[in-house]
């Protein structure tokens, strides 16, 4: 029987998970929460569409509560609400980021992917309305058409 022996790995050492291994990345979890909820706040007080969004959801809300919606219904409408609001938090941080490129210069590819991700939002939009629509209008047509 042959002894094998195992040269050292010339691949580099797993970074330690306690110690980030980029300078910008966060050091802990309450960091990374502390940007994200900057990031929320930036978003709310530069983009009125996010604003928007944030005002239908809580009428959505108010509205699935009074019509007493099903737990399966809610999730459904919780999860289209939190789609169209990440959806129009990652276009804002796109067009952030094609301003940043385009360095205040009009490039015609700069607003093509603006209006490509504009597009996705739409999209999103038209979808998530379908869904809550699905969900909500026969609740409605009923509350209406019982009394």
């Amino acid at each position: 029987m042959t002894i094998q022996t195992i040269e050292p790995s010339t691949e580099p050492a797993m970074p330690s998970p306690l110690k980030p291994e980029h300078p910008f990345k966060s050091r802990s979890f309450w960091h990374s929460l502390g940007y994200a909820l900057n990031g929320l706040k930036a978003t709310f007080y530069t983009e009125r569409n996010f604003r928007t969004h944030l005002l239908l959801t809580v009428l959505i809300s108010l509205l699935a509560a009074f019509l007493q919606v099903s737990p399966t219904e809610w999730a459904i409408l919780i999860l289209c609400m939190t789609v169209m609001i990440a959806m129009e938090t990652l276009n804002t941080a796109l067009e952030y980021l094609v301003d940043l490129w385009a360095d205040g210069a009009f490039r015609q590819r700069a607003k093509r992917v603006k209006d490509i991700a504009a597009g996705a939002c739409l999209v999103t939009a038209v979808g998530v309305s379908l869904s809550g629509a699905c969900v909500l209008l026969p609740h409605i047509l009923r509350h209406f058409l019982s009394q």
